[in-house]
């Protein structure tokens, strides 16, 4: 099976007060565990990558149309460059980020590395 990446994507309001410690997360925001993600149907995926600079062009688009809340204390090409050396590596190569937009949104990007462990195949029968 082909490495690859899959890429969702949630603008709206962040976890209620407690809606976690009950196990009330609502199927459209992002799941609290990384992994879950590629158990949300395929509908919700935004895009598949199978090349680092691919997903990491689609990354930049969405985080330059979302600006951080606090972008000087995480810069965009900061940002991007952790990203590409993230999606480089042979484990853990999951990029994940939830945070504030100036726009006062919560903003929630990620790109889900597929296969992995815990899935006999591809969620979305990508071979």
């Amino acid at each position: 099976m082909t490495h690859h990446w899959h890429a969702y994507s949630y603008n709206g309001r962040s976890y209620a007060d407690g809606m976690i410690r009950r196990g009330e997360v609502p199927s459209n925001y992002p799941p609290i565990e990384i992994k879950d993600w590629l158990r949300r149907p395929a509908a919700q995926v935004i895009n598949t990558f199978h090349e680092i600079e691919k997903a990491v062009t689609w990354l930049e688009g969405e985080l330059t149309q979302n600006p951080h809340l606090d972008e000087q204390s995480f810069p965009l090409a900061d940002r991007l460059q952790y990203s590409r050396e993230t999606l480089g590596q042979t484990a853990g190569n999951d990029v994940v980020y939830g945070y504030y937009s100036k726009g006062g949104q919560y903003v929630s990007r990620a790109l889900i590395a597929c296969p992995r462990d815990g899935f006999p195949a591809c969620p979305y029968g990508i071979t």
